[in-house]
């Protein structure tokens, strides 16, 4: 019998191991999966996996790839590949290198591969892999067999013991759970699909200059930093039309350039295929670039350097503006715009908008560049409003009237049929018609970044609010979106329907 030492190989080691084996005229079996809390159901999986064959390997999916909510995985990838490899029916555990098992399939080239039964039914998968790992076991002439027995679940202990949440969170979940299931909510969101969308606002490139601080100049009053690497993301409403277009299949994107062909080529390789992008070129002022200098190691940011012109647009850049309008609003369902305040939406834009008869989600926002000169306010109507906190008490003119109250007169002065205030920590606050605004408090428990969270949250409900998803549930898909959100680095990816739907899955478990 191996050792515990002799089962743990890296997927190198273990393909190359493989590899003899077959020669040898041995039956391969493969499992792979999270593993995260082992309980009777995974013991039961892979007990009658390795019946199927003479040799059972065991593939973990990798801390950064467990998309199964918040504080997961419970154990390091360490602790669980060392677990999995103390059973004597494991033959082989090796930790995958990719987010699915199908490139680990291809080269490990097993007869067998094994998922449990609640896998049996591909359309049920809210990730949509099980089909691909199928097509991978079927190229390498194996074939997949699904395991019977009673099915326990991981995110159903861990919720139920080992909640990462605060009371308040759990005892929101508890109720939360009494009323949708994930299979609903996650429902709700794939009726977004149909939907036609046009979003409106100033492209940004962020970039994020990393570097170390090496300390205080001797002979300045500056602290010297180390330049260590620079990255490059699609921010503001480059962002937004990318976060819908993967719940929305028809987007559209109407938004302003500078006049360095290079950016609109950097844009234009990290934008979704779904979104149409509709460039406006402007004269003498740049594409708005953010540059911030952030020190890697807690994601501290230290400096920051904007590159704008937030001066009102051309009357001739307003024109050609409005033809776009026009020519898109007959094939849109819903207008969703990114006011950043950077000179893009003019006041004769705004009445356009305003004025459509087509439904409008707004985010204006406030930002260092607009501080107090950019209220929501400035439109004349919109269906959907979604703001912070400290923009409500600005739009308002308020510092330290209750939040309700502030929301709900900022909701009858703008027409608005729903209202989100996001509150950070404290989660949010969504108004409709009802007389009691529903609170929902943050689903996230690990904070990387939250740049670009607003703009995820702002994206993602806007479409919800269209098909008038009701406040609490609006909240906490919201809610969901930004823990997602905080975990990644500035827009490094958008938010992807079937990372929320894993999301969402776990929590109601």
């Amino acid at each position: 019998m191996r050792s515990t030492l002799e089962k743990i190989l890296s997927l190198e080691e273990l393909t190359e191991r493989l590899t003899e084996e077959r020669e040898q005229g041995r039956r391969i079996v493969h499992c792979h999966g999270v593993f995260d809390l082992l309980h009777p159901g995974h013991i039961h999986h892979l007990k009658s996996a390795r019946k199927l064959g003479d040799l059972l390997v065991v593939t973990v999916t990798p801390d950064p790839f467990v998309n199964k909510g918040p504080g997961r995985p419970i154990f390091r990838q360490e602790l669980r590949v060392e677990t999995l490899s103390t059973l004597e029916y494991v033959d082989y555990v090796a930790l995958n290198l990719w987010p699915t098992a199908v490139e680990t399939i291809r080269r490990l080239k097993p007869h067998i591969y094994v998922k449990g039964k609640e896998y049996a039914n591909a359309a049920r998968d809210v990730t949509g892999k099980i089909s691909e790992e199928a097509g991978a076991v079927e190229e390498v002439g194996g074939r997949i067999v699904f395991t019977d027995g009673e099915t326990f679940s991981s995110s159903h202990l861990i919720n139920r013991f080992f909640s990462p949440y605060p009371p308040a969170t759990d005892t929101f979940l508890r109720e939360f759970r009494k009323i949708h299931s994930a299979d609903d909510v996650i429902e709700n969101l794939k009726r977004l699909s149909a939907l036609r969308v046009m979003v409106v606002g100033e492209a940004i490139i962020d970039e994020y200059c990393y570097c170390n601080p090496l300390g205080k100049s001797p002979k300045e009053t500056i602290v010297a930093t180390r330049f260590l690497q620079e990255e490059r993301f699609a921010g503001g409403a480059l962002a937004t039309a990318n976060h819908l277009a993967n719940f929305c299949e028809r987007v559209t994107l109407v938004t302003p350039f500078g006049q360095d062909p290079r950016d609109i080529d950097f844009v234009r390789s990290k934008m979704h295929p779904g979104v149409d992008l509709r460039t406006l070129t402007t004269d003498n002022r740049p594409t708005v670039i953010k540059r911030r200098y952030v020190e890697p190691a807690f994601m501290t940011k230290m400096f920051e350097i904007q590159y704008l012109d937030d001066r009102p647009m051309s009357a001739e850049l307003e024109e050609a503006a409005v033809s776009i309008f026009e020519e898109r609003a007959a094939q849109t369902d819903l207008i969703v715009v990114n006011d950043f305040g950077h000179g893009f939406l003019t006041e004769r834009l705004r009445r356009w908008l305003a004025g459509s008869g087509k439904f409008l989600a707004v985010n204006a926002q406030t930002n260092s560049a607009n501080h107090g000169f950019n209220p929501v306010t400035k439109y004349e109507r919109a269906d959907y409003v979604c703001i912070d906190e400290p923009e409500l008490h600005l739009a308002s003119g308020t510092r330290y009237r209750e939040t309700h109250h502030l929301a709900m007169d900022l909701k009858r002065k703008m027409k608005a049929h729903y209202l989100t205030v996001s509150r950070g920590p404290e989660g949010c606050v969504v108004l409709n018609n009802r007389p009691e605004a529903a609170r929902v408090p943050v689903m996230s428990t690990r904070v990387i970044d939250r740049t670009g969270a607003g703009d995820a949250l702002f994206a993602v409900t806007s479409p919800c609010v269209y098909r008038e998803f009701d406040p609490v549930l609006l909240g906490f898909i919201g809610n969901c979106v930004g823990a997602l959100a905080v975990e990644t680095v500035c827009n490094r990816e958008p938010i992807r329907a079937a990372n929320l739907f894993k999301f969402i899955s776990a929590l109601l478990k």
